[in-house]
């Protein structure tokens, strides 16, 4: 029998990181919006930068965090998963297909490969990971628990 301590420290790490991934998503955008209309040009520049980078941070722990405990979630679950079928198999290939583009889209960004704002970065993130928290409920659902 597995241990059930690991078991809730995995959802746990799961949960938190993904609140506090698409949380700060959200209020970086909100805050750098309301920041905008307040600084000068350079100011809101400068603002931007030192946001994004503590926002980095964060992002890449949580996201460490959201890798492991899904990983681990996914190997604890796969016999539910296998019942599923195919739409189960699609439903978790999205959701790391999606993972992966969230990544892309950060690191690219980051290392200045792709012309889109960080706010449009951000939005596009955003979206991927509301989509990404619908299908978890969607399978969840599924597997009745």
């Amino acid at each position: 029998m597995e241990n059930a301590t690991i078991q809730i420290v995995m959802r746990y790490v799961h949960i938190v990181s993904a609140i506090l991934l698409v949380g700060a998503m959200a209020a970086m955008i909100m805050a750098l919006k309301s920041a905008a209309q307040t600084l000068t040009e350079g100011q809101c520049r400068e603002f931007a930068k030192c946001l994004g980078r503590r926002f980095a941070r964060l992002a890449y722990i949580c996201f460490a965090g959201l890798v492991v405990s899904g990983t681990y979630n996914w190997m604890r679950f796969a016999g539910d998963y296998k019942e599923l079928g195919p739409k189960g198999n699609a439903v978790i290939g999205t959701k790391v297909l999606l993972v992966l583009i969230v990544l892309v889209v950060t690191i690219a960004h980051s290392l200045r490969l792709i012309r889109l704002s960080g706010r449009a970065c951000h939005l596009i993130n955003l979206h991927l990971a509301a989509i990404i928290v619908f299908l978890a409920v969607l399978l969840r659902s599924w597997r009745g628990g």
